[in-house]
């Protein structure tokens, strides 16, 4: 009885010694994000518009800026002995607000927003439009310390380091009118399109 006990004690031990394994994965897959929206789609300058009463304003880095409209330009000829820089008579896609919200989300530390080409020419020129970007939240910082007139390629705002999550830009155009400027019989209707393009390195 007693080698018995021995022997199933002993069988016990052997079978407490042996294991047995499996293994498994842990997989993480993390894409790259790199994302940039605008809602305003037109920023129009309508010289020929009747609604409005020539008083409007856009304050731009903190400088009012009178809305282009046919009250305004009459004003402007009256009075004017040079240049003088409009805002938009409106803006499309942007719920009523006097300028684009340009949205970046990434999870780079290191972009930057610029305008990549303009397509088309303005009869008085381009760089009549100036634009000005104006931090709202988030990451980096504009390099557009007054409007400027826009060229291609022209570096709009970015974040050089710690620039993840999500970051608002507040975009606004501006258009030089000259009191000497000589405008067809015809008048002038025409557009440009500026794009945007957000890089990292």
């Amino acid at each position: 009885m007693k080698r018995k006990l021995v022997a199933l004690m002993a069988l016990l031990a052997s079978l407490s010694l042996a294991q047995t394994t499996d293994s498994h994965t842990v997989t993480v897959n993390i894409p790259s994000v790199l994302q940039l929206t605008l809602d305003a789609t037109d920023y129009l300058f309508n010289f020929g518009d009747t609604s409005l009463t020539g008083t409007e304003t856009v304050t731009v880095g903190g400088t009012p800026y009178t809305k282009a409209s046919q009250a305004a330009y009459y004003a402007f000829l009256d009075t004017a002995s040079g240049a003088q820089d409009f805002a938009p008579t409106s803006l499309t896609g942007t719920g009523g607000a006097d300028h684009g919200t340009v949205t970046v989300r990434t999870n780079r530390a290191q972009w930057t927003v610029r305008i990549n080409s303009i397509s088309g020419t303005l009869t008085l020129g381009n760089g009549r439009v100036k634009v000005f970007a104006e931090k709202v939240s988030g990451k980096g910082d504009s390099w557009t310390t007054t409007p400027t007139p826009i060229t291609a390629p022209l570096t709009l705002f970015n974040a050089g380091s710690g620039g993840q999550g999500r970051s608002v830009y507040r975009l606004y155009y501006l258009f030089e009118m000259n009191v000497n400027d000589d405008i067809p019989l015809a008048g002038i209707n025409e557009q440009i399109t500026v794009n945007l393009l957000l890089t990292s390195p």
